[in-house]
């Protein structure tokens, strides 16, 4: 697997190489508990759901998209399941958990997302915009198992965080920007649709193009991360040890220049 996978970075370590020296000496329980923690808990959500499914638990029926059952039955549980459930073991599904620990890991710890509350926003917004482009390629239920499009949207996402990120694989150096592209065209040869990567590299752009490039052009910010959920996360942002705990941020509750009294 580590000449399929290596990620190199020079003399710095690379992802690869980084968990490899992270899992030495450590048991499952440490390393688990090591990761942040939203990856932790969507990969808790992920294998846990496959594994209910396994055992004959649960029925995927009752947690894949259907925008004709959350539309007239109020089924909206399904906006947020649909995107946590990979199907049965496979092969294909610790591929795709090895690529949510990783590229999750490392774009949740970017700088980007150090706020409070930041991260669960980016996968709110991105499963939003997965549930309702997905209505596009199959009017008018949607797609009905978005796992692997989320992930993927994770995956270039972060691919634009750290465009020059060096990765290899399959013995062929590449680029972070690159590495997106690079796995639709393995999934081609390899005879699978890369129509749910195409989603999820849909809902990944959008989320990119209003998050940095409509500020930095415009000067418009139309997704930023809301009080209440900043405040309600706060208390799970990591911290230095012996650091004072996190205040999350206040909004002013007046805007404005003002006039003084008896002013014109």
């Amino acid at each position: 697997a580590q000449g399929f996978w290596a990620v190199p970075t020079g003399s710095a370590p690379g992802i690869g190489e980084q968990r490899v020296a992270a899992m030495a000496g450590q048991s499952i329980e440490e390393w688990y508990r090591s990761l942040p923690i939203i990856t932790r808990i969507g990969l808790t959500t992920f294998f846990g759901s496959s594994a209910l499914f396994m055992i004959g638990i649960l029925n995927p029926e009752l947690i894949t998209l259907n925008w004709l059952l959350v539309i007239n039955k109020f089924h909206l549980w399904r906006l947020i399941t649909c995107c946590f459930f990979l199907g049965k073991f496979s092969f294909n599904f610790l591929f795709q958990l090895y690529f949510w620990v990783t590229f999750s890991s490392k774009l949740e710890n970017n700088e980007l997302m150090q706020q409070p509350g930041d991260y669960v926003w980016f996968l709110l917004i991105v499963i939003v915009l997965l549930c309702v482009i997905s209505l596009l390629l199959a009017w008018p239920v949607g797609l009905p198992m978005l796992g692997p499009s989320l992930i993927f949207a994770v995956l270039y996402y972060w691919s634009r965080r750290e465009p020059y990120a060096e990765l290899n694989m399959m013995s062929f150096a590449i680029k972070g920007y690159q590495f997106p592209f690079v796995m639709m065209m393995f999934t081609l040869l390899m005879g699978g649709s890369i129509w749910g990567d195409l989603l999820g590299l849909a809902a990944g752009h959008v989320y990119y193009f209003c998050r940095e490039i409509m500020p930095q052009t415009y000067g418009i910010n139309i997704i930023s991360t809301p009080g209440f959920l900043a405040r309600a996360m706060v208390k799970y942002q990591p911290q230095a040890p012996g650091a004072p705990p996190p205040v999350a941020p206040q909004r002013p509750l007046f805007q404005g220049g003002g006039q003084r009294l008896g002013g014109n």
